[in-house]
């Protein structure tokens, strides 16, 4: 019960829509599941705020799309390398987890790089000189860590190495060195001496075995003596092992994804690529794991909740991929299929907030007042207060429930709620369209059907020409055989419906229309999903 659960309604959401999606996803966690969250799908509208400002509910989320995401790949968890961990550690660290590749990270474990076998292979053949050390910028620490060395006597003068490394066997008698140097010494005594009295700022002695000679002596020596167990070989050896591993990681044209990144885009890259693993950070660049090829099949696929619609045309971007749990609406069963069994009701009811309100009942938990407030004016705006045909005796029922919990008058309060959301003061043809419109399939016909509920005919026909000249682009623009446009007026009880598009034949077999006029007055029409959408559907039958 970790993963994330979100719960919407339709494109461009109405009051129901929002209300539902707040109110489920609140009976949810009531029931103990903390993680499903609340979202819509679009901006909105007057009325909607007004619910929302008028009981103190924060508004959802906004959601795009539920495509799938790098963050619902079930990747692994990888070990990290910083940017001064020493080329043996991260060898070491291959050798234990069996991986060819880590990410290299800064101090705050932000990608700076990757570092692969591969790079280490080239490393070793490659740096084999005495200024590698000092030229990789190597911490005099790692130095010593590598070759599991113990500082015996003295300290080394400085944070990074900052001098070349000799071996005994290449000092002459009276070579002088400087205080970064250092120098690789057997157990063959004789020679402690002559590296002693050399300057350098580090003695290294292999095996181990130090001479009383280098300790007793003060005047011949002022450095650093390190004890190392391994062979004078092995020492030799472990050298540029020591450099950081910043050194030799790839820093350039890195391939890496982002938590965000969908998987379609990702599975593009990786074919185009030549790599076989890939580190995964979030937003701040922090590293969170790798992904690889074969991670491409283990989808953890988002998991959403769907009310006040079922159709996959009204719905979000991508839910063909997505995990759905369960639909509660009170439209028709449309195209929206699933994956596996899910919890589905749907009810001939006038709001969906009415059948989630009896499932408060049913679960035995009583809505806060401001649930209860959101609940009734969705019930309230579905039923255009009880006047629509969709109303039912069980949605009054719900509504006077929920009114006494919230504290209001149906009537006043639903006055108010009506006249808040039917001004159209400075709104575009583009937005009184877009605010409540809904896409179907009718056969071979694709359809657009936008509502508007106001009292303001007025201002509707003001702009009358701009919004035709909208719907004819829409048609053309979005290969909509036919957009209609239902103006309601709650106090005259009808709806002024008009007509644009090719298979404007269908308005006409459907509702009457004159052909050679966009509109026509449909008293007693009030709503879409019970007197409009069924006409359409019986005319291209």
């Amino acid at each position: 019960m970790d993963k994330k659960i979100f719960v919407f309604g339709h494109l461009n959401p109405d009051t129901d829509s929002i209300c539902s999606a707040i109110a489920y996803a609140n009976l949810k966690k009531e029931l103990g599941y903390n993680n499903v969250i609340a979202a819509r799908l679009g901006a909105i509208n007057r009325e909607t705020k007004f619910v929302l400002r008028y009981f103190d509910v924060e508004c959802p989320i906004l959601l795009d799309n539920v495509e799938p995401q790098v963050s619902d790949l079930n990747f692994y968890a990888s070990e990290l390398v910083y940017k001064d961990d020493s080329v043996k550690t991260v060898w070491e660290l291959m050798q234990n987890n069996r991986k060819k590749m880590f990410p290299v990270v800064d101090k705050k474990k932000r990608l700076a790089g990757v570092v692969s076998i591969t790079d280490i292979a080239t490393s070793y053949m490659e740096l084999s000189d005495e200024m590698t050390v000092k030229n990789q910028r190597t911490k005099f620490s790692k130095l010593i860590e590598a070759l599991d060395g113990k500082v015996i006597e003295g300290s080394y003068p400085y944070e990074y190495v900052e001098g070349n490394i000799y071996t005994d066997s290449t000092l002459d008698e009276d070579q002088t060195l400087t205080k970064g140097d250092i120098v690789i010494t057997g157990h063959v005594k004789k020679l402690h001496k002559k590296v002693a009295k050399s300057g350098a700022g580090c003695i290294i002695v292999a095996e181990g075995k130090i001479t009383k000679k280098l300790f007793n002596d003060e005047e011949e020596y002022n450095c650093a003596i390190v004890s190392v167990p391994h062979t004078f070989f092995k020492t030799i050896k472990l050298i540029n092992q020591s450099i950081p591993v910043h050194s030799i990681m790839k820093k350039k044209n890195l391939v890496y994804f982002q938590m965000d990144d969908y998987i379609d885009e990702v599975k593009e890259i990786m074919q185009s690529s030549s790599y076989r693993n890939f580190p995964v950070v979030d937003s701040e660049g922090v590293v969170k794991g790798i992904i690889s090829r074969r991670h491409l099949i283990d989808i953890d696929r988002k998991n959403v909740i769907l009310v006040d619609h079922n159709e996959k045309g009204q719905s979000i971007k991508g839910l063909e991929k997505a995990n759905i749990l369960e639909i509660i609406d009170h439209h028709r069963v449309a195209d929206i299929y699933t994956m596996s069994p899910l919890y589905f009701r749907a009810e001939p009811v006038g709001s969906t907030s009415t059948i989630i309100s009896k499932m408060y009942k049913e679960n035995n938990i009583k809505p806060s007042k401001s649930i209860a407030g959101i609940m009734l004016s969705a019930i309230l705006s579905d039923t255009l207060l009880f006047k629509s045909p969709t109303c039912t005796q069980e949605d009054k029922n719900e509504a006077k429930y929920l009114a006494k919990i919230a504290g209001v008058n149906i009537e006043s309060y639903g006055m108010k709620l009506i006249t808040a959301g039917t001004s159209l003061e400075g709104k575009t043809a583009e937005q009184i369209y877009y605010s409540d419109m809904k896409k179907f399939v009718f056969g071979k016909y694709n359809v657009v059907i936008s509502q508007i509920n106001t009292a303001d005919f007025k201002g509707i026909f003001d702009l009358i020409n701009d919004i035709k000249e909208m719907m004819h682009r829409l048609c053309e623009v979005e290969k909509y055989d036919l957009a209609l446009l239902m103006v309601t007026d709650i106090v005259l009880g009808g709806t002024e419906l008009i007509a644009i598009g090719p298979a404007k034949e269908l308005a006409l077999k459907a509702f009457g229309i004159d052909i050679k006029e966009d509109s026509i007055f449909l008293p007693g029409v009030l709503s879409r999903k019970m007197q409009v959408v069924p006409k359409l559907m019986n005319a291209v039958q």
